[in-house]
C-alpha cells in the first residue's frame, strides 16, 4: 500500500516537475531549508533530478542573497526601515559581534547560523560592504549550504525509505529527523555566539 502510494504520487510530481522546481526556486530566494530538504527527500524518490535540484536551489539562493543585499542598501533610518534596520542589527550584533572587523567570515558563517543569514545581508546592504566581497563570501557559503541542505534532505529520505515501508511511521520518522535537524542547528548555533562573545571579551581585556 505504501509503495503504491510513493509510486502515485511520485508520478504525480514528475508530471508537474516545472512547478515543483519553481516552487523550490522561489523558495530559495526567500529562504527555504526545509523546502531543500524536501527537494532533497524527493531526489531520493527520483521525483526531482539531482542535478536540475541543485542547480535551481542555488540559483535561487544567489539571487536571494543580491536582492536581500540590494533591499538592504536602499533601507532608510526612518519609519518602518528603521525598525527593520534595528532587527537586522541586532541580530548581527549577537550573533556575529566581528561583523564590522572580519565582515567575510561573518558572512559566510552567518549562512550556517540560523536565524542569522537574512539579517546579515540586509546589513551587509546598509552598511555598504563592498559588494565584491558580500557576492564572493555568499556565493562560497551557498555553495556549501546548498549540498549540505540537500544531502541531509537525501539522507533523510533515504533513511526513511529503508526503516519503514509504512506510510504513517515514513512521514513521523521525516519529521522527527527534521525537528531534530533543527534543534542541533539551534544547539551549534549556541555554541558559536557563545564562543564568539567569550573571543570577543578576551581581545578587549587584553
Amino acid at each position: 500500500m505504501f509503495e503504491q502510494s510513493i509510486d502515485v504520487f511520485v508520478q504525480l510530481v514528475q508530471d508537474h516537475r516545472f512547478w515543483g522546481y519553481t516552487i523550490l526556486f522561489f523558495a530559495m530566494v526567500f529562504e527555504g531549508e526545509m523546502f531543500l530538504i524536501a527537494a532533497g527527500m524527493l531526489a531520493t524518490l527520483e521525483a526531482f533530478d539531482i542535478g536540475d535540484t541543485l542547480l535551481i536551489a542555488f540559483c535561487g539562493v544567489v539571487l536571494g542573497n543580491v536582492m536581500w543585499y540590494y533591499f538592504g542598501s536602499r533601507l532608510k533610518d526612518t519609519g518602518v526601515s528603521k525598525r527593520m534596520i534595528r532587527w537586522a542589527e541586532k541580530a548581527v550584533v549577537f550573533f556575529l559581534p566581528r561583523f564590522r572587523e572580519k565582515p567575510f567570515k561573518s558572512i559566510f558563517f552567518s549562512k550556517f547560523i540560523y536565524g542569522a543569514n537574512r539579517a546579515t545581508v540586509i546589513m551587509s546592504g546598509v552598511m555598504r560592504v563592498h559588494f565584491d566581497l558580500f557576492f564572493r563570501a555568499e556565493f562560497l557559503a551557498s555553495i556549501l549550504w546548498v549540498s549540505l541542505y540537500f544531502s541531509v534532505g537525501y539522507f533523510f529520505g533515504y533513511a526513511a525509505v529503508n526503516i519503514t515501508h509504512n506510510a504513517s511511521r515514513f512521514v513521523l520518522i521525516v519529521v522527527a529527523f527534521m525537528v531534530g535537524f533543527i534543534l542541533i542547528q539551534k544547539l551549534i548555533t549556541h555554541k558559536y555566539e557563545r564562543y564568539e562573545r567569550k573571543k570577543l571579551e578576551k581581545d578587549n581585556n587584553t
